[in-house]
């Protein structure tokens, strides 16, 4: 094969790829999202878990935070897609039963999962989204109550956002 027909082809297939994950995740029903999304929200309880010495995912509010922003028009489609998709992969690992999971056996899942490089890759991804949710500016449906920021004893930059998104 020559050069120039292996790029044509591997760019044709990522293409078909990436079409595939950003539309199937368009496609969903509304149960399918609520059930994938109970597999996020219990993936943020298992890194910022009740007990710890600051604030769980809850406390702070990483789903409601999670759910306006997955949904608002400037969220990138892509990694709403891959938000799905690993879902999707986790819930096919757990055979279904990832919310009744111990502890212990969510931890060992979730290492198992981090293995593979998409699964490290959507794993970061909700890290890096139930971050957002703990210290950025209430207004945006996350850090409620500045819970994140009192953890840390930070305070908020000014200006401070009056609304979400700046009619974005």
């Amino acid at each position: 094969m020559n050069r120039r027909k292996f790029i044509s082809t591997a760019g044709i297939l990522a293409l078909y790829g990436s079409t595939k994950i950003l539309y199937s995740s368009e496609l969903l029903t509304q149960k399918e999202h609520k059930a994938l999304f109970e597999i996020i929200f219990t993936v943020q309880r298992h890194f910022f878990p009740k007990g710890l010495h600051m604030p769980d995912a809850d406390t702070f509010g990483a789903t409601e935070y999670l759910k306006e922003a997955v949904f608002h028009n400037s969220f990138d489609p892509d990694t709403r897609a891959v938000l799905f998709e690993g879902a999707k992969r986790v819930e096919k690992m757990s055979y279904g039963r990832f919310q009744d999971f111990s502890f212990e056996k969510k931890e060992k899942l979730l290492r198992r999962f981090e293995e593979s490089s998409f699964g490290s890759y959507w794993l970061s991804r909700i890290m890096d989204l139930t971050l957002e949710a703990l210290f950025a500016d209430p207004v945006y449906g996350g850090n409620t109550n500045e819970t994140g920021w009192k953890s840390f004893n930070l305070l908020p930059g000014n200006p401070r956002p009056k609304k979400r998104y700046c009619g974005v």
